[in-house]
């Protein structure tokens, strides 16, 4: 495993902020060249620390007013083609697994709350393994660290 030391923890902290920040900006913040700064990036993405790059964007941009968390049971042997067949679907955003009943743990981005039910029927409930669904809607995000995610074992 990868050992990461000050520089690279610098590094992360300022691609948290944004992005899109230059090598050369990087490297005047953390005291290295431009090239040590890309070459640290590359080793990182290389060892699984990075992966990838990304923008933030307010659900509001694609007219999606509710967001719905479900905690999802599911037919233990049918846990991961549910997770796929979720993942077909462009409004859900999140799919994890989670302790407890056979479960996954989703967040999906919809048109709004008049839309939850057909959202349900339509998207969720039909798929085959679906035991039950605990849906609940999000009144206020006070914080979301989306730059930290466990993606492997």
């Amino acid at each position: 495993m990868y050992e990461m030391d000050s520089t690279d923890l610098q590094i992360i902290e300022i691609l948290k902020e944004d992005g899109r920040a230059s090598f050369s900006f990087i490297a005047n913040k953390v005291h290295l060249s431009r090239v040590a700064v890309r070459e640290r990036i590359k080793i990182m993405k290389e060892n699984g620390i990075i992966h990838g790059f990304t923008v933030i964007i307010d659900a509001k941009a694609y007219k999606k007013m509710a967001a719905v968390f479900m905690d999802i049971e599911v037919d233990p042997s049918r846990i991961d083609a549910i997770a796929e067949e979720l993942m077909k679907k462009k409004e859900i955003a999140i799919i994890s697994q989670h302790t407890g009943n056979a479960g996954l743990h989703v967040h999906a981005y919809i048109d709004n709350v008049e839309t939850l039910h057909s959202y349900l029927e339509n998207n969720i409930y039909n798929i085959r393994g679906v035991k039950s669904v605990n849906a609940q809607l999000l009144i206020h995000q006070y914080r979301t660290t989306a730059y930290l995610a466990r993606y492997e074992e």
